[in-house]
C-alpha cells in the first residue's frame, strides 16, 4: 500500500485499560481524543491480565458488559475483546503483532495517557511498539512528560506535529494530543461506593445501575 492509499483508509484506534469500572475519565477523554484525530470508530481494548497493575475487583465477564453499556451512550465505541481471551498477561507488543497479521498496511493508532506513556520503557517489548503502531499520547494539564532517557531517544525523533500524518505512516510515528482533564479515576469511584455514597456523576448510568446489580466494589 502507498502512502497516498494508506491516507485514504481510517486507522485503527485502540484505547486500552483494565475498565475495573469503565467511567467518564475515560470515555470522555477517548472520545475528545477520537473528535479531534478525525475518526469515525474507536474501539476499547480491555486488559484480560494486566501486568503492571494488580487483579481487577471484577471479572473479566463483569467488566466486558460494563464496557457494552458504556458504548450504548458512546455508539462511535467498538469493543475489542482478544486480550481477555487470550492466556497470560496482556501484553500490548502481543496484540498490536496478532492486529498486524490481519492489518499488515492499515495504520495502527495505539492511544495512551501521560502517566502511562511516561512509564512506556517498563512495557513488555516496548520498543517493538514503535514498529507496530503510531502512538499518540494523551496530554493535559498537570500531567507534564517525564520521560527517561531511553525512552526520550525513542520518542523525539518520531514526533509529529499534524495529525494527517498518522494516517500516512502505518507505524512508527508519535503524536502528542491535548485532552481535556477530568477528575475521575475508578480508585475514586470504588472508595465512595465503599462509603457508601453515589458516583453517580462519574459514569455511565447503565454502568452505575449494572455495579449496583452486582453489588461490585463494596469491599477493597
Amino acid at each position: 500500500m502507498t502512502r497516498e492509499e494508506r491516507a485514504s483508509v481510517e486507522p485503527m484506534a485502540l484505547f486500552g485499560g483494565t475498565f475495573d469500572p469503565v467511567h467518564y475519565g475515560h470515555l470522555r477523554c477517548a472520545d475528545e481524543a477520537r473528535r479531534k484525530l478525525g475518526l469515525q470508530h474507536l474501539y476499547l481494548l480491555p486488559a484480560g491480565s494486566p501486568p503492571l497493575r494488580g487483579t481487577p475487583q471484577a471479572s473479566v465477564t463483569q467488566r466486558l458488559e460494563m464496557l457494552q453499556l458504556a458504548c450504548a451512550e458512546f455508539p462511535r465505541f467498538l469493543v475489542d475483546d482478544r486480550e481477555t481471551r487470550r492466556n497470560g498477561p496482556s501484553y500490548m507488543a502481543d496484540t498490536l503483532q496478532e492486529l498486524r497479521t490481519g492489518f499488515a498496511d492499515r495504520p495502527l493508532l495505539l492511544l495512551i495517557g501521560q502517566d502511562a506513556a511516561n512509564q512506556l520503557h517498563r512495557w513488555h517489548h516496548w520498543q517493538s511498539l514503535f514498529e507496530l503502531a503510531n502512538i499518540v499520547i494523551l496530554t493535559r494539564p498537570g500531567a507534564p512528560s517525564d520521560y527517561p532517557h531511553e525512552l526520550a531517544q525513542q520518542l523525539q525523533p518520531r514526533s509529529v506535529s499534524a495529525v494527517q500524518e498518522l494516517s500516512a505512516a502505518r507505524a512508527g510515528a508519535v503524536l502528542h494530543l491535548e485532552v481535556e482533564s477530568i477528575d475521575v479515576s475508578a480508585s475514586k469511584i470504588k472508595q465512595l461506593i465503599r462509603a457508601g455514597r453515589s458516583p453517580g456523576s462519574m459514569l455511565p448510568a447503565a454502568v452505575l445501575r449494572y455495579i449496583n446489580e452486582h453489588r461490585l466494589y463494596l469491599t477493597a
